[in-house]
């Protein structure tokens, strides 16, 4: 089957999962319902007045401190925080449309991953929509830089990341690993891959306001020396790294390129995928 031939999908029926938020440590509830073809991944706040609702693209991208936020130009109050793990949960189980109900400002955690996120869709399923998904092709190599972290996404057929993972800290070191949508299977390799701070930076971060819904339970937590929770990958953290990319260039919808990262972010992320956008854009 061609990507062409490929039809737009969505949730069999709706979903329900509550939880705490990792940075803000609120209890949130979420509610995954169906949507029709051309939707795209939609955020309703329902704790405010007139159920405003948020589209998961580049633009509406408010913040990528500690974690990808979307909101509406002009009203401060009304923004969705940590949308990567979800956004990657879906890319990984085909969604092209949801609508996420949301009684908070920030996705539940889970464990951390992907994994709980993709486990409740394929408890439902997925159902085929009428209209053909259309996958953004990478025509020109697009670049972002950030002192000495780097992002680009290469002309490539299918979807492949490859990403090299530099720490000045002796549990992380240098790590490096490559996943490809057709070689590799997320749910395994990539799917539990869990979030990961370091307990020497634990009261900075609360002074902050971040990590206050953080724990053993969604968070691999770095010590000096070893980890303080025992990790399901070798190369966990890598891992994790790479779910935060597919979720963060999620924004665009499905997309065929070579994602090549050395140690970015959430906003080297955010600066690719308002690029491809505009590549996009500017071809239509």
């Amino acid at each position: 089957m061609s990507d062409k031939d490929i039809m737009q999908k969505t949730i069999s029926s709706s979903i329900e999962y509550s939880g705490v938020a990792l940075h803000t440590g609120n209890n949130v509830k979420i509610r995954c319902l169906p949507a029709e073809a051309d939707t795209g991944i939609v955020f309703r706040r329902v704790d405010i007045d007139g159920k405003p609702e948020i589209k998961a693209e580049p633009y509406n991208v408010v913040s990528t401190k500690r974690c990808t936020s979307i909101g509406l130009a002009g009203d401060k109050g009304i923004t969705v925080h940590t949308i990567e793990h979800l956004m990657a949960a879906l890319w990984a189980s085909d969604i092209d449309n949801i609508i996420i109900e949301i009684d908070n400002a920030e996705t539940p955690v889970g464990d951390g991953s992907a994994l709980p996120y993709m486990q409740l869709v394929k408890g439902v399923g997925v159902v085929e929509l009428s209209k053909p998904r259309r996958i953004k092709e990478i025509k020109k190599s697009i670049w972002a830089r950030k002192e000495d972290m780097y992002l680009a996404v290469l002309p490539y057929e299918g979807f492949k990341v490859s990403y090299t993972l530099v720490y000045d800290h002796s549990v992380i070191g240098t790590q490096f690993h490559e996943y490809d949508r057709i070689e590799n299977n997320f749910l395994d390799e990539i799917a539990a891959a869990r979030t990961f701070g370091f307990e020497r930076e634990v009261e900075a971060l609360h002074r902050r306001g971040l990590a206050l819904g953080g724990s053993l339970e969604n968070a691999v937590l770095i010590g000096e020396e070893k980890t303080v929770n025992p990790l399901r990958f070798e190369n966990e953290f890598v891992r994790h790294k790479i779910l935060d990319v597919i979720g963060d260039m999620f924004l665009n919808g499905y997309i065929s390129g070579h994602i090549i990262a050395v140690r970015s972010g959430h906003y080297l992320h955010v600066e690719l995928a308002k690029k491809i956008y505009e590549g996009i854009k500017s071809r239509r």
